[in-house]
């Protein structure tokens, strides 16, 4: 994204006076330099609160006491735009914008005239995040993650980690990152960094998006599937009960075993019987035989059931014999110990260590029995309490053995009801024809609502048509993710990083790299190359080690940003970069503070020269496409040596207050 600041331009709470006007190279290293308590931090303040910030952070006191508007004047994309707000305590949720009709710069900024019509400039914050997302590129779409409570759409504001790095985060060992100090800030970076860093694109968000919404209607489709499956084969044991009384009235002759056979075997049986007794046929040959051996098959059947339901009793019984057998020895050990080694600690705190609690001699003998047995003691506790943890060791088998006791008795009382089936006597054979037309007219109704229940091949249908459109959808994401790499997309910043690693005054550099892994933490690690082994930055030590790494990684991501158009990729974040003294590591050493000369032997000199090199450096390798603004404490004779045509010098706040030099971000006559 082509952002660049032209202006900060502040407007005074007096109409009469004019406005500071703050200009900048697009394609320079700017340079604010001045004593402390100038206004040089508040730059950042002033920055972030214009570009839709939702807090101010724009400190209390001289600065928001003078002025009644902030403004910023961007060239974006080549076209100007203009963002201002007023103080956060008197309009927390309206901005001021407008756009450029025509190019070149509106020069009626730099009075108060527009003032008087603002209200046809009033947006609101709103409004100004969504006009800017649009313009660096971001869409209204999230990765789908119902466990992450920051999964929002990416956008403008999320950008602000890469903007600025403030005095305190310059040369901070565990924060990196603009505001993410806060755990919301910082877990909204995570969630978006994939996207920024170009190893992710809306096309994948978007498959990933539409692959997550077909696996849920597959899963509830398998879902109804098995519900159904289980609801259908839980009447089993109601199916093979009108199957029991074909047997009975000799409408079938065939064998079902009701240990074994499934739903539908049973339904098919059912249907067969059904339709023969529509054709008149209530009687089927055999059926006698078969009444004979499906009695002696369930009472058989049966028998086996009790069999293995007794062992089962039998086993479940011991169990809770040798649980309880255990629980009383255990309480017997536990008391007789504790009774015996009771007194050891009463005697132990008595005299001290170096008198016999018996006699009162000066003695350790009976001092290291007492402790002997009091370590016993100990270990007698630990053993009790090991044995008592194993309480709970046969309760996976009780568990099974009751679950296994209700199985069997639910078969028994199944087989029971068949055969009650089978034996029940008719008295009259007259009543038994009456009770075949009944039981014909029972099973066409039983045989109808099971087919409600039974799974449909339809829903097999439907799945297998969600299953290849997911294989489709994975295969054209598996083709974006191998061009949208993460391993070489981390492996070229690391590499980027090095580059002003080499420039900067760090320790061992040159056994030094930079990995930052995103999904994993948003602290960057520092490998040493020898050992392979990875430290956290606050494992390395030093301030001027945290500010050099810092630098480094800065200037790394954003000619990695700068660079993702070279293969076809978006770059969201805005061309601009503000550094707010990184030197502080070094200064005042750096300086004689009565006379404001370099000590030009000193190695923070040259280390802090070093920062304004790197930064030269970054702008060549870039393009100068990327603007630079650092806010400083050192005089500009440190980088008066540094090739000059890339340096800026925006403004000097020095001077004494009260003088006509003094020069500040609030001008004096204000």
């Amino acid at each position: 994204m082509q952002l660049k600041i032209k202006n900060i331009i502040l407007y005074p709470e007096s109409i009469e006076k004019k406005p500071r006007v703050i200009s900048f190279d697009t394609k320079k290293l700017n340079v604010i330099t001045g004593y402390s308590q100038r206004g040089k931090s508040a730059i950042i303040d002033i920055v972030d609160y214009c570009l839709g910030s939702g807090e101010c952070n724009i400190p209390v006191g001289k600065i928001r006491d003078s002025v009644s508007v902030y403004a910023l004047y961007l060239e974006l994309n080549d076209e100007f735009y203009f963002l201002a707000r007023e103080n956060y305590e008197l309009s927390k949720s309206t901005m001021y914008f407008f756009k450029e009709n025509v190019k070149g710069e509106n020069l009626d900024l730099r009075s108060n005239k527009w003032l008087a019509n603002k209200s046809e400039y009033k947006v609101s914050i709103a409004f100004v995040k969504k006009q800017l997302s649009e313009l660096a590129g971001f869409k209204n779409y999230t990765v789908e993650d119902q466990n992450n409570p920051f999964n929002t759409s990416a956008s403008f504001r999320d950008t602000a980690a890469f903007q600025f790095q403030t005095q305190n985060i310059i040369a901070n060992p565990s924060t990196m990152f603009y505001k993410t100090d806060s755990w919301e800030h910082l877990q909204k970076l995570k969630t978006i960094f994939p996207l920024i860093l170009g190893y992710s694109s809306y096309d994948i968000i978007l498959l990933e998006n539409e692959i997550s919404e077909l696996e849920r209607q597959k899963t509830k489709l398998v879902n109804t599937l098995e519900n159904l499956k289980e609801q259908y084969e839980n009447w089993q044991g109601e199916v093979y009960k009108y199957y029991s009384e074909a047997v009975s009235l000799g409408l079938t002759n065939s064998d079902i075993d009701i240990q074994t056979a499934s739903v539908s075997r049973i339904r098919t049986a059912l249907n067969t019987i059904l339709m023969s007794s529509k054709k008149g046929e209530l009687y089927k040959k055999g059926s006698a035989n078969r009444f004979n051996e499906k009695t002696n098959e369930l009472i058989n059947n049966r028998d086996s059931l009790i069999r293995t339901l007794n062992i089962s009793k039998n086993n479940l019984n011991k169990i809770e014999q040798l649980e309880q057998s255990k629980d009383d020895y255990l309480d017997d050990v536990i008391r007789e110990k504790e009774n015996r080694l009771r007194p050891v600690e009463w005697f132990l705190e008595q005299n001290g260590t170096n008198f016999c609690p018996f006699c009162d001699s000066e003695s350790t003998k009976a001092m290291d029995e007492l402790l002997s047995l009091n370590e016993v003691r100990k270990a007698n506790r630990e053993i009790i309490d090991q044995a008592k943890s194993l309480s709970y060791d046969f309760e996976k088998e009780k568990k099974t053995l009751t679950q296994e006791i209700s199985k069997y008795e639910n078969s028994i009382t199944q087989l029971d009801a068949n055969l009650n089936i089978l034996l029940k006597e008719e008295k009259e054979a007259e009543q038994s024809l009456k009770r075949t037309f009944e039981y014909v007219g029972k099973i066409e109704h039983a045989l109808s609502n099971l087919k409600k229940i039974e799974p449909s091949s339809e829903l097999n249908k439907e799945i297998e048509v969600l299953n290849g459109n997911i294989a489709s959808k994975k295969t054209s994401l598996k083709k974006l993710n191998e061009k949208f790499d993460k391993e070489s997309s981390l492996k070229k910043l690391t590499k980027l990083i090095g580059k002003y690693v080499a420039i900067l005054s760090i320790e061992s550099k040159e056994n030094r790299l930079v990995h930052l892994d995103p999904d994993n933490s948003l602290n960057i690690k520092i490998e040493d190359t020898k050992t392979k082994n990875r430290y956290y930055l606050a494992r390395l030590g030093s301030g001027a080690n945290y500010m050099g790494y810092h630098l480094a990684t800065m200037f790394g991501l954003h000619e990695f940003f700068w660079q993702l158009k070279k293969s076809n990729k978006v770059n969201y974040i805005p061309s601009f970069l503000i550094l707010d003294q990184p030197s502080q590591v070094y200064y005042p050493e750096s300086l004689n503070s009565k006379t404001d000369k370099l000590r030009k032997n000193s190695k923070d000199v040259e280390d802090t020269k070093k920062i304004f090199e790197a930064c030269v450096e970054f702008l060549k390798n870039t393009g100068n496409e990327i603007q630079l603004i650092l806010l400083e404490h050192v005089p500009k004779d440190m980088w008066s040596d540094i090739d000059p045509e890339y340096i800026n010098l925006v403004e000097e706040w020095r001077g004494t207050e009260g003088n006509n030099d003094f020069k500040a971000l609030i001008p004096q006559e204000w």
